[in-house]
């Protein structure tokens, strides 16, 4: 049963993160050759208040472009 999970700061549009999960999922069936039943995808989202990188919280960062 192939889990993946995925970390990302909270914003995205539900639009991208059903793209996101059905590609990961189609990878994980092509490679590993399993029913795409198995395959589980979890997107843990953190509010950019609670992220930072080089020092700098991602809520003071420019939004990701999508």
């Amino acid at each position: 049963m192939p889990r993946i999970i995925v970390q990302s700061i909270a914003g995205r549009s539900v639009e991208l993160k059903r793209e996101l999960a059905r590609r990961l999922s189609d990878v994980v069936v092509d490679v590993y050759r399993v029913d795409p039943q198995t395959v589980t995808v979890f997107i843990e989202e953190v509010p950019p208040e609670n992220f930072a990188r080089a020092g700098t919280l991602a809520l003071d960062r420019e939004p990701p472009v999508e």
